[in-house]
């Protein structure tokens, strides 16, 4: 496969839009699917839900090798919106300049999910391949990574000895990301004539001492904090309530995201604010207040010496001649879900694609970086795993 024909299928990729949550992506996964199995790669169409789509691909071990292991790789073909103003390129034009490809998805990361691709169709012709492939193209990452936890559930992520997920990294190794719980508390009131409010109960009221114990001392989740990946944050980042401008309002809520940690998750959230309620009840037993979990994604930790997380340093370290530097990322990846699966295996998120430029207007990378994660793909496939 010539190199131009690896720039090719990734500016077809770019020029298929996959915004989430307006797109989905059964037209890109039409084309990747396509692609696959036109170049004789086992592939696997798996529908999530209404144009919510996965790919699970795989490619053997040769007959040679000696007790292989299974090397994941994992990307997703959803992408953010796109901003209306500012873009000098085609969003979804797939556009070269200056050796650069731009398009929504350049970077984050549609770029690392091709490189995955073409490195797995070039391995199909190499004769001594000593471990089992198997690339995992997922949807909806960007909203719920609700591909990633289908593909777990159904136990595509158990056979695994070690994953790869080509998200945008600039060269660095994620070892370790903070998860999300994302919660809804809702005060329930009782309504009334504003001119009579002592006939009703005022539910923003109540909510308004709900977020007073959130903003206390008293309340101390984000005193929790790892090595790493530092504390525990938590926002507050919508409220809703009332019914209109002269009633009394029955109901209240807020959502607040949570950004977890490893040892630190829902269950020590949920105490939190039982232990907020309880409070209030004892000051107002008339006080009403349900929590509901809305979002829900764990955070995971590979140990930074891991020798799978060795072995992609060096390989990086080989192919640009700089050492790869293994950091604690504050954002989430699907390697969040196939860290749930029934097999415990180590996971480095890495590529050599720019992760200031994801979500960014003009989303792009240089052609050279993708040619890169090309490479260490193909060599850490080629190395048998320890």
């Amino acid at each position: 496969m010539t190199q131009q024909q690896q720039i090719e299928s990734l500016q077809h990729c770019l020029q298929i839009p996959s915004v989430n949550p307006l797109d989905g992506e059964r037209d890109v996964a039409t084309f990747v699917y396509d692609y696959l199995t036109t170049h004789e790669i086992e592939t696997e169409w798996i529908e999530v839900a209404p144009k919510r789509i996965c790919l699970v691909a795989t490619l053997p071990a040769s007959e040679v090798a000696t007790e292989p292991k299974t090397i994941g790789f994992s990307g997703h073909l959803d992408t953010v919106p796109v901003q209306t103003t500012g873009w000098t390129k085609q969003p979804f034009g797939g556009e070269i300049s200056d050796g650069r490809i731009y398009g929504r998805g350049a970077s984050d990361m549609k770029s690392g999910v091709m490189a995955m691709v073409n490195a797995m169709i070039e391995l199909k012709d190499c004769a001594d391949r000593p471990n089992h492939l198997k690339l995992l193209i997922t949807s909806d990452e960007e909203n719920g990574m609700t591909g990633a936890k289908y593909l777990t559930e159904r136990g595509d992520a158990d056979d695994l000895d070690a994953l790869l997920i080509t998200e945008p990294t600039s060269g660095m190794i994620g070892y370790a990301q903070k998860g999300v719980v994302g919660i809804e508390v809702t005060c329930v009131g009782k309504g009334a004539h504003s001119s009579a409010p002592q006939l009703g109960k005022n539910a923003i009221d109540d909510l308004y001492r709900v977020i007073q114990e959130v903003k206390s001392d008293r309340f101390t989740i984000t005193d929790n904090r790892h090595p790493q990946l530092g504390p525990v944050v938590a926002s507050i980042t919508s409220i809703q309530g009332g019914e209109g401008p002269n009633v009394i309002p029955s109901n209240a809520s807020f959502y607040m995201d949570i950004r977890t940690i490893p040892g630190f998750g829902r269950p020590e959230i949920l105490e939190a604010f039982a232990q907020i309620e309880q409070q209030l009840r004892k000051e107002d037993p008339t006080f009403v207040m349900t929590v509901r979990v809305i979002k829900e994604i764990p955070s995971c930790e590979t140990d930074a010496n891991a020798p799978f997380l060795e072995t992609v340093a060096r390989h990086m370290e080989t192919i640009t001649g700089h050492p790869a530097r293994r950091v604690a990322i504050p954002g989430g990846t699907d390697g969040a879900m196939f860290s749930q699966a029934n097999r415990t295996f180590p996971i480095a998120v890495a590529s050599f694609h720019d992760f200031r430029l994801a979500h960014q207007v003009d989303e792009s990378i240089p052609l050279s970086e993708y040619f890169q994660t090309i490479a260490l793909c193909k060599q850490l496939a080629l190395e048998p795993l320890a």
